[in-house]
């Protein structure tokens, strides 16, 4: 009988514990959908440039600043620096004719790299496709492939602990395990592609990504509750079918 009872005495201890340590996760740590995300936390030593991997070489390179006064990131550096566009702003929901692509995805991971030199961050997303609405010449994609997909801005975290954070306050980053209709660039370069804009998909509720008119702007805090459009999932899928542009050509 004792026995019994010190097994369940150790039964509860365990489930108190184990009550206790997912009390104690930071809610930064569970996604919330329809919310501005700066993209995952990564650690240092996995965001630094590899000048070994030539193709990350090249995706690193594209945010060097040469000409900028600032030293590489590091403690001396602001916890947080946010680029906002403070000009006229308008920006195409469904920008067809600057994507080389646009599906609906679901993103499988991410992370953030430093620049090669160090000075600025920027995000990759692996993203599976579901559904193909505009693909390009090349490389052909197909259903349950695999690209990346790449964004400025990002999370770092130092060695110290100290985080930061790089972001453009217009442009949310994506979160790991949602979908996505996502606006695509190719760049044959880095062999992968930039997110010119999307939509988040979540129980037929369609949020958009990315601030997108004047009107949307008008908030004091970084993190922000995502604007919500007025059509739901399907009604929004079949809208973005129906306004593809003809391929030339086709019929």
């Amino acid at each position: 009988m004792k026995h019994c009872s010190f097994r369940f005495a150790l039964i509860l201890m365990l489930v108190g514990l184990l009550i206790s340590s997912l009390q104690a996760l930071p809610q930064s740590s569970v996604p919330s959908p329809g919310v501005y995300s700066t993209g995952p936390i990564t650690d240092y030593a996995a965001a630094a440039p590899k000048s070994s991997d030539v193709l990350r070489f090249r995706r690193g390179e594209r945010y060097n600043s040469p000409n900028s006064p600032l030293p590489e990131l590091g403690e001396e550096s602001d916890a947080s620096l946010v680029v906002e566009d403070t000009g006229k702003y308008w920006r195409d929901p469904m920008p067809f004719s600057q994507s080389d692509a646009v599906v609906v995805g679901t993103i499988k991971d991410g992370q953030a790299y430093l620049s090669n030199d160090k000075r600025d961050i920027y995000s990759e997303f692996g993203t599976t496709i579901q559904e193909v609405i505009k693909t390009p010449t090349a490389p052909y994609l197909r259903l349950d492939d695999t690209i990346t997909i790449e964004r400025q801005g990002g999370t770092v975290r130092l060695p110290s602990g100290k985080v930061l954070i790089r972001a453009w306050k217009d442009n949310s980053m994506p979160l790991v395990g949602k979908r996505y209709l996502l606006f695509l660039r190719y760049s044959p370069s880095t062999e992968d592609y930039r997110l010119l804009t999307g939509y988040q998909l979540e129980h037929s509720v369609v949020y958009s990504l990315d601030d997108l008119e004047q009107k949307d702007r008008n908030r004091d805090t970084l993190v922000h509750v995502l604007r919500e459009r007025g059509e739901n999932e399907s009604q929004f899928l079949e809208q973005v079918r129906t306004s593809k542009p003809p391929v030339k050509g086709g019929n």
